[in-house]
């Protein structure tokens, strides 16, 4: 069967999700040889995943991984992004999850190490003396003592243990990135889904309505960022219980200034901590700063917990102004030390 699938590959043809999900149940199983599974992943980068493929990958990485079943998927968010875009900026999702959970939004943040990046969101929590969960049991204390925990993916996906060094060896964005969104092991009815590459953020929209997930906002900086951009426009596409729509939206329709990309770069993670740091003190340059506003306001609007962005930035602004974002940073750093020491 893998080499019809790998014919279909090198013709260009794409996979009907049957195929896509009896390539992932190889890769797990390691029937699939790492030049079979390199290049599978290479064709299907290069010409584009199908939302079908996207789908049988992600039902089968899901049907492998440790569930953690909770009283709160119907309200929780996820901001967990493609990554890939290959802009070395800080962790900007990251920043927005505490902002979000210090206004008492229940957030089940999905991440990694990086990848393609210089600093994932595990990487920059271990900057800041956080813990990720390792297990359902502190995936809920987390969540019940701060409104957010910190799902370090490989703890919850290990059956993709097999895959992760040919990951790593791949210098570019490959369909497991695509696929790390749609894995959330919280089932979160809420995503801010941030995608480098327009197209694919369409094909993912209409994956996700496959997959049944109740709302989620994909944002695509026109500068390639896998974010709501501060430098340029950003497209923009929604999915709400399974219809979609698109359109683009700039700084300036939510208030906010254009910044500098440059403002917002970083060489490492210990850099994207700082950042973090000093927008949620008031010391951030105001690119730094706009652009967590404008991606947690967008949060906002994608849990409905707004009816527009631009109302979102003013309840933003005004938990960073009264620093409450920083108090619930320190909060959780404390309580995580002591986690440490008993």
């Amino acid at each position: 069967m893998i080499r019809k699938i790998m014919k279909k590959g090198i013709n260009h043809e794409t996979l009907t999700e049957n195929e896509a999900a009896i390539v992932m149940e190889g890769l797990i199983a390691g029937t699939i040889s790492d030049v079979q599974a390199s290049s599978l992943l290479s064709m299907m980068s290069f010409r584009g995943e199908t939302p079908e493929e996207i789908v049988g990958f992600v039902k089968v990485i899901r049907k492998y991984s440790k569930q953690v079943p909770n009283q709160f998927s119907n309200e929780m968010l996820d901001t967990c992004g493609t990554g890939g875009d290959g802009a070395s900026t800080f962790n900007i999702s990251t920043a927005v999850s505490f902002i979000l959970s210090s206004l008492g939004v229940k957030v089940a943040k999905h991440g990694n190490k990086a990848v393609t990046s210089s600093s994932g969101s595990s990487d920059v929590l271990s900057a800041l003396g956080i813990n990720t969960a390792t297990n359902g049991y502190e995936a809920e204390t987390q969540l019940k003592n701060h409104d957010i925990t910190f799902l370090h993916a490989p703890y919850f996906h290990p059956a993709l243990k097999k895959v992760a060094p040919l990951r790593q060896q791949l210098p570019f964005r490959t369909i497991f990135n695509i696929a790390g969104p749609l894995c959330n092991p919280m089932s979160p009815s809420y995503q801010l889904i941030g995608v480098s590459d327009e197209n694919l953020a369409e094909r993912m929209a209409k994956a996700i309505t496959m997959l049944g997930i109740k709302r989620a906002l994909l944002v695509t900086g026109k500068d390639g960022l896998d974010e709501c951009s501060i430098t340029h426009e950003t497209k923009m596409i929604l999915v709400d219980n399974g219809s979609i729509s698109s359109f683009i939206y700039s700084p300036e329709e939510a208030g906010l200034e254009r910044g500098n990309l440059q403002d917002i770069m970083v060489k490492d993670k210990k850099e994207s901590a700082r950042i973090i740091t000093d927008i949620f003190n008031g010391k951030s340059s105001k690119s730094a700063k706009n652009i967590v506003v404008l991606n947690a306001a967008a949060a906002l609007y994608a849990s409905n917990r707004v009816t527009s962005i631009k109302d979102g930035v003013e309840i933003i602004e005004d938990c960073l102004r009264s620093k409450t974002a920083y108090n619930h940073l320190l909060h959780i750093t404390k309580e995580e030390a002591k986690a440490l020491v008993n």
